[in-house]
């Protein structure tokens, strides 16, 4: 069910995305503790200890997400940036197909006179020099 914009259900919705932001933030967090320590493990043990690397990616990356979502002005800036995103008007698809259209088009132009423009210029210094 979903609540009117601007009543206190609509924010704990809100309030549910800051945490799984917060979540997804440990888990990059994780997997690049994981991609680093595994990498100066290896510097110094050729046979590194996959449970011993991923608990420790695992506590460096919950770590990190706890004492973020902990820190105040970490946690009002993500629900500022939330409430922010969910007053985006987003656009429709039939609008999207239109810009991407637009965007294609404008690059193959661009790309044209651009590769005119080159064969120009080439054609000059030849003659030129």
């Amino acid at each position: 069910m979903m609540t009117p914009k601007g009543t206190a259900g609509a924010q704990l919705d809100l309030t549910r995305y800051v945490h799984i932001l917060f979540i997804a933030g440990g888990a990059v967090a994780a997997y690049l503790a994981y991609n680093i320590i595994h990498n100066i493990w290896i510097r110094f043990s050729p046979d590194p200890s996959f449970p011993l690397l991923f608990a420790l990616s695992l506590a460096v990356g919950g770590g990190l997400a706890f004492y973020f979502w902990q820190h105040e002005q970490t946690r009002q800036l993500a629900q500022e940036v939330v409430g922010e995103l969910s007053r985006v008007t987003w656009p429709t698809r039939p609008e999207l197909g239109a810009a991407t259209v637009v965007v294609i088009v404008t690059s193959i132009v661009m790309a044209i006179v651009l590769g005119l423009f080159d064969f120009l210029w080439s054609w000059l210094t030849t003659i030129i020099y």
